[in-house]
């Protein structure tokens, strides 16, 4: 197949296939460049590049200026949600390709990401992977957790997973069909956009659009991060069920944050899941019962047999040490993911409590109303 336009992948301005690229950053100086050159560096080169600085106060506005782009400054931080509608209301190629800027994409990423959208039937968002490497090594906690997201995402591609907006390609109309991203959201607002993809449109996740990821490399950060991030779930999918029970979320991807969500899993997630959440539960009866105290332990030998398959692949991909610190870490991280989800447990109750007509979404720049 050749691309249109050209032999080198370069589509006309008027090209129905012609791409956008979206770059949100926020004091992200130190990987911005590399960004930006895998960007322009594209076998199927973007018409337009939009990088929407959210206040960095690190010099990443220098590094984007350097760069053939657009480059959109906001005065106060207001999270990546409204930055990516920003970007969009910015340009007006009619594919947007969003790119987060702490990645860097391999050089045929949006090319076959193009390729995988016009080659099937009713495809409406094509997402990438990460690769197993980090793009910048800052170490064994980095190099877990990129392992971690490499194997997760490449063992779920072909399922309804959630969305990675690192490397994902979007046509504007259906951008704008589901609403763009709302932008009270700091977190899980890509889960939550997903919900309200039509259903009519298929979102494809393939490994054929891969990118390096520049990930947390200090233990603390990621597990506040993992605690975060776990802690928003529960209010989402609640959120979630109230809009299907009042038919006002009918996407393609609703279920994944609705509270039916633990039967999209996979069974490791499902078995580690069960087995924290357990764990967890014991806790407050430790001193009735002192023998309840082995479900720590227990819990945590149940969690790596269910993630044997994880750790072997850590073991090929960097040796036996890094596979015995990946099954540390793991262990901690999920210990964080179970406490994130218990603690918003009680958000979730109160969101559901709240009645059954659901909320109105801010409409985000440049999203019709």
């Amino acid at each position: 197949m050749t691309a249109p336009g050209a032999a080198t992948g370069v589509p006309g301005d008027g090209s129905r296939d012609a791409v956008a690229v979206v770059v949100p950053n926020f004091n992200k100086v130190k990987t911005l460049r590399a960004c930006l050159e895998s960007v322009f560096g594209q076998s199927w080169r973007p018409v337009e590049v939009v990088v929407v600085d959210d206040a960095s106060t690190d010099g990443s506005v220098g590094v984007a200026r350097e760069f053939p782009c657009r480059v959109v400054v906001q005065g106060v931080n207001r999270g990546p949600a409204a930055a990516r509608n920003v970007g969009v209301a910015s340009c007006s190629a009619p594919l947007v390709f969003f790119v987060d800027s702490d990645t860097a994409l391999a050089p045929d990423a949006i090319e076959n990401a193009v390729r995988i959208l016009r080659g099937g039937v009713d495809v409406g968002m094509v997402q990438g992977i990460y690769e197993p490497f980090p793009l910048f090594d800052d170490g064994p906690v980095e190099a877990y957790r990129v392992a971690f997201e490499h194997h997760w995402r490449r063992r779920t591609v072909g399922r309804d997973t959630g969305a990675l907006f690192a490397a994902t390609l979007v046509p504007r109309a259906v951008f704008e069909e589901t609403g763009g991203f709302d932008e009270r959201l700091r977190d899980g607002e890509d889960d939550e956009f997903g919900t309200r993809l039509p259903a009519r449109y298929r979102l494809v996740a393939s490994d054929r659009v891969t990118t390096r990821h520049d990930d947390v490399d200090r233990l603390g950060p990621l597990l506040r991060e993992q605690y975060v991030r776990a802690r928003t779930k529960p209010p989402l999918m609640a959120r979630t069920w109230r809009r299907q029970r009042s038919g006002a979320t009918t996407g393609a991807r609703a279920g994944m944050m609705s509270a039916d969500r633990y039967r999209h899993l996979d069974r490791p997630a499902q078995v580690s899941l069960a087995a924290g959440g357990l764990a967890l539960a014991s806790l407050p009866f430790v001193l009735l019962a002192p023998w309840l105290a082995l479900a720590g332990p227990v819990a945590a030998a149940v969690v790596l047999a269910a993630n044997h398959d994880f750790l072997r692949f850590t073991y090929r991909l960097r040796g036996p040490g890094f596979a015995l610190v990946a099954a540390g870490v793991h262990l901690l991280a999920h210990g964080a993911l179970v406490a994130g989800l218990a603690a918003g447990l009680p958000r979730a109750g109160y969101a559901l409590l709240r009645g059954g007509r659901a909320e109105p979404r801010p409409t985000g720049a440049g999203v019709p109303r």
